[in-house]
């Protein structure tokens, strides 16, 4: 397995340093990991960088809304199982085409609830700002939330997700999920 594991004194690091590992690693397990054999492996290896460097718990309650208030501990279990999939998967598609040269770290600013690093990867065929929102807690710093276009995608999620509850059943969002986030 290809594990990449955060180097000593990672938990020490600034929020854009915090940024830029995480994306280095998922650009590097792209290139690495390329091959169609090795889908399932790269899927398991960049699902780990999001666990680690995403408070995905948070996100993927805030997505839910107050629909998760009504779930089972089961169910809620199960959905965040899902939606760190889903947000593994989104994560890989916005930076598919690009390497990590060209990702250029715009800014840090702090905010009242985080800090907010900006960053503009230009591809062949892309221009475009994500803004990384993070958060301190137990000695690091997590992602939870990112902007791309000045877009959240906590916010996106939440609309998607209330519609599917609105017309459905929470049965209904946990097969949507598991469509969008296959297993390879």
């Amino acid at each position: 397995m290809l594990l990449c594991v955060p180097a000593p004194g990672w938990a020490a690091q600034t929020p854009t340093a915090t940024v830029q590992a995480t994306i280095n690693d998922v650009l590097y397990l792209l290139t690495e990991l390329k091959e169609t054999s090795r889908a399932g492996q790269r899927q398991w290896e960049i699902e780990q960088v999001v666990r680690r460097a995403f408070h995905y718990q948070d996100m993927a309650e805030r997505a839910l809304g107050e629909a998760g208030a009504q779930a089972t501990a089961a169910d809620r279990r199960q959905f965040i199982r899902l939606f760190v999939q889903v947000l593994r998967d989104d994560l890989t598609d916005r930076l598919r085409d690009y390497s990590a040269a060209q990702v250029v770290y715009l800014a840090e600013r702090e905010e009242a609830d985080g800090v907010q690093v900006l960053i503009a990867p230009a591809g062949p065929a892309i221009d475009t700002r994500m803004a990384f929102h993070l958060i301190a807690q137990n000695g690091s710093w997590l992602v939870d939330d990112v902007s791309i276009d000045g877009t959240s995608i906590v916010a996106s999620y939440h609309l998607q997700f209330s519609r599917i509850l609105r017309e459905g059943s929470f049965l209904d969002l946990m097969e949507y999920l598991k469509l969008k986030a296959p297993v390879a």
